[in-house]
């Protein structure tokens, strides 16, 4: 059930976004021996985090750098091979930034606007099945990429086990460019903070829906640190490095910001309340940030139920539908001769 918010709170830090890393963990400790152990492991894990941001500040850092930029190899369902194999698949090229990267581009349907859909970290274009089936039905065209370093696409530039939401955004912006005029973008998790950073640049979507989207990527990985144990020096040597090679500040990654400084178009923000990865704070702030945008919160679908979600499938082709254009009135024949 969806429940629309009025009001959003004001930005909050949101849990690590580096899911391979770090888990959010419930906030009651569980009672079994198993519990017990894993607490074990992540006090001594922490201990060790500490030990080394004192002894060793720059090699914590060059790790904490490695844990951050990695990306988890999802694993696709056979309904995500499915919709792949339904599609009509091509190449999409990087350029500008060392040499040229292909991204992988699929296409369904063969009619109406084209919906740009954007997965999140670690993610692929086949975890959107049920959304591409949601918007054919409506009457669109759908358009959805794997990232650099995600899916079949090339490695980024710092090889496949490494990349970042700047090269998620340009293998968006890629796409998006070849496959011609974008009526929207749906994205997902870190794919919100990818398509906020591409409407930055200049993609030419009407529209924009962000789905347990993060925030403020400087909070979320001051959140991965201190879950780890390393130390506040640490994450600053960690992030003043990988500007270094992001050849951009920390700062520009903070999405309610971006909606207030650069136009966006109408903006629907979902978001659900028991979302363990995201918090629905982010949701909520970058909905209060930007001018004219919706928050829309459901309940019990968590961070990737919410892909399949029937009546947030109906919610996304509603928002993005593009109003008919009023019907014209057949013109008399005799003012037709007329005329």
């Amino acid at each position: 059930m969806t429940q629309a918010v009025s009001s959003p709170s004001p930005v909050s830090r949101s849990p690590a976004l580096a899911a391979a890393a770090v888990r959010t963990t419930d906030a009651s400790p569980p009672a079994s021996r198993g519990g017990t152990f894993e607490r074990a492991l992540m006090g001594l894990q922490r201990m060790r985090w500490q030990a080394s941001s004192v002894l060793m500040p720059a090699a914590t850092a060059r790790k904490l750098e490695h844990i951050w930029f990695r990306p988890p190899r999802g694993v696709a369902t056979s309904a995500a091979r499915h919709a792949l194999d339904r599609a009509r698949a091509d190449w999409a090229l990087v350029t500008g930034h060392g040499p040229s990267r292909r991204v992988r581009v699929y296409r369904w349907g063969s009619a109406g606007p084209v919906v740009l859909l954007a997965h999140g970290w670690g993610g692929h274009a086949g975890q959107w099945h049920a959304v591409i089936d949601g918007l054919l039905a409506a009457g669109m065209r759908v358009v959805a990429f794997d990232a650099l370093s995600h899916g079949a696409s090339d490695a980024g530039a710092r090889g496949a086990a490494q990349t970042s939401v700047l090269e998620m955004s340009r293998s968006l912006l890629a796409t998006a460019w070849h496959a011609g005029p974008v009526h929207a973008v749906v994205a997902h998790s870190l794919g919100g903070a990818a398509a906020a950073l591409a409407l930055r640049e200049g993609l030419p979507a009407r529209a924009a829906i962000l789905v347990g989207a993060p925030a403020d990527m400087h909070a979320a990985c001051a959140a991965l640190a201190w879950q780890l144990g390393a130390s506040p020096a640490v994450l600053g040597r960690m992030q003043r490095r990988s500007e270094r090679w992001l050849g951009t500040p920390w700062s520009a990654f903070n999405v309610p910001d971006l909606g207030r400084t650069r136009p966006v178009p109408p903006t629907l923000v979902i978001h659900d309340r028991d979302d363990k990865e995201v918090r629905w704070e982010d949701g909520a702030a970058i909905a209060g940030a930007w001018p004219g945008a919706r928050l829309e919160t459901t309940t019990g679908l968590g961070h990737r139920r919410i892909l399949r979600d029937p009546a947030v499938i109906q919610r996304i082709a509603g928002f993005i539908r593009p109003p008919s254009e009023p019907r014209q009135r057949p013109v008399p024949a005799g003012l037709a001769a007329m005329a």
